[in-house]
């Protein structure tokens, strides 16, 4: 194969990835069933043992061919040829690079480039292990890593481009550690450093919105604008010390947005955690009755698909459990030290306690689940008279108050006297009138809006 590109370098590593996950659990079974074996008071399937011993000796191979690969894939890459001599370049082209594709099932394939000298190897290896390999994946629930955030964009690229050391020397110094919790309650796709090089990409461009405004505002006649106001008769310096601010106030209030985003975010995500989370105890505890493993709770809970602002959270969870080896008890606690709910966070622990202490999950979660519910009742009730007493005034304000100015208007512009009242004739009133309902409609609609609860 004359061309290795980069991609084909990223297919290698990924599959050497789900190698080392598929050896972490095969590995980890093998070791228990000799613990086991060495008991001599438990039975053991020695046919399982020994496809488990086969299946790990043949991914190990497996695992050192791909690594092999990985120098003369780099060494083929365009912008790392350049750093290399006319000698070391030629040296390279001889070595025979091949692509092999398969499909260890029917909704996947997998696509890798390996030396010609260890193909036959591999090939061999491949075709004895595949079927033991897949009977086991089913057996012990080999998974892959559940997606809970997504990838970067070009807008973060750009700011790291031009902000990420000075960005992460800000974080390398301390600085900005509420901003990097509050992004991690969030999930974002941003890691502290990009998040921070972005409000100073945004900031700076801010700056040029803002003197762009400036120089509108200081050259232009803008008095069609401004119905009360004409700008007409004032002289460029007045109007110089007026606004010179906006050059400031816009790209520091731009900043100030970014950097309270997560916070707010995490806030609103909470509240929607806080919604669901009754019901979420209420199916856990159901569950729990019928005595399964706890994991397997969350595993349940998952499948469903029912609750979109929990499972995030549970997914995290899984991850730790499945692909970082941790236990459920350290699991739990870590996802509810980052956790945006703090009646999730409540939860968490508490199962960890529980199961700790080997208490029952099934009565705790029942009990929890009671409180939540009540909890989930008594705002239920206040959202209800909060509306109630924001209806008597939208009545008030938005309904009779229009009608009484209006009614005032047209009397005073029967007797003459309109062209008196802010120099405005019956027509500009009228717009004016029907643009201040309009905006108290949409005040009204926001703010119930922001108070409703999410389901």
């Amino acid at each position: 194969m004359e061309k290795m590109s980069a991609d084909e370098l990223k297919k290698n590593i990924m599959h050497i990835k789900e190698i080392v996950r598929e050896l972490y659990v095969f590995s980890n079974q093998f070791e228990l069933i000799n613990n086991l074996e060495t008991d001599k008071k438990t039975f053991v399937n020695k046919n399982e043992k020994e496809l488990l011993k086969n299946v790990n000796n043949a991914l190990t191979k497996q695992l050192k061919i791909l690594n092999n690969s990985i120098p003369d894939l780099v060494n083929r890459i365009g912008f790392y040829k350049k750093f290399l001599s006319e000698g070391e370049g030629k040296e390279i082209q001889k070595k025979s690079m091949t692509k092999i594709i398969y499909k260890p099932s029917k909704e996947e394939e997998v696509s890798l480039v390996i030396s010609d000298d260890d193909k036959k190897e591999f090939l061999e290896n491949l075709s004895k292990s595949r079927l033991s390999i897949n009977k086991l994946k089913k057996k012990y629930a080999v998974e892959k890593p559940i997606s809970v955030i997504g990838k970067p964009f070009f807008y973060s690229k750009i700011s790291n481009y031009f902000f990420r050391n000075f960005s992460n020397q800000l974080v390398a110094e301390g600085y900005f550690k509420n901003l990097n919790r509050n992004l991690r309650k969030i999930n974002s796709r941003f890691i502290i450093g990009s998040y921070i090089s972005m409000i100073f990409l945004t900031c700076f461009l801010a700056f040029f919105a803002g003197l762009f405004l400036f120089i509108l505002l200081l050259f232009f006649n803008l008095s069609i604008l401004y119905p009360f106001i004409s700008f007409a008769n004032e002289s460029v310096f007045l109007r110089f010390f007026k606004f010179i601010w906006i050059i400031f106030a816009v790209p520091l209030v731009t900043g100030a947005l970014f950097y309270f985003y997560p916070s707010s975010e995490a806030k609103n995500l909470g509240a929607k955690i806080d919604q669901e989370l009754p019901f979420v105890t209420i199916h856990m505890s159901a569950i729990a009755s019928s005595g399964i493993e706890p994991t397997n709770i969350f595993k349940i809970i998952l499948k469903g698909r029912e609750y979109k602002y929990t499972s995030i959270e549970l997914k995290k969870l899984m991850n730790l459990v499945n692909f970082h080896g941790e236990d459920i008890i350290s699991a739990l606690r870590d996802i509810s030290a980052s956790s945006p709910s703090i009646k999730l966070k409540e939860l968490l622990n508490g199962l960890a306690m529980t199961i700790s202490s080997g208490g029952d999950l099934h009565k705790f979660l029942s009990k929890h689940a009671e409180t939540m519910l009540f909890d989930y009742r008594l705002e239920r009730e206040k959202y209800t008279k909060v509306s109630e007493t924001f209806m008597d005034i939208y009545i008030s304000i938005a309904i009779a108050a229009p009608m009484v100015l209006l009614m005032i208007f047209v009397i005073i512009g029967s007797t003459g006297m309109m062209g008196n009242v802010f120099n405005l004739t019956t027509n500009a009133l009228g717009v004016l009138l029907i643009l201040s309902v309009v905006g108290l409609n949409v005040l009204f609609l926001v703010f119930l809006k922001l108070k409703q609860p999410v389901m």
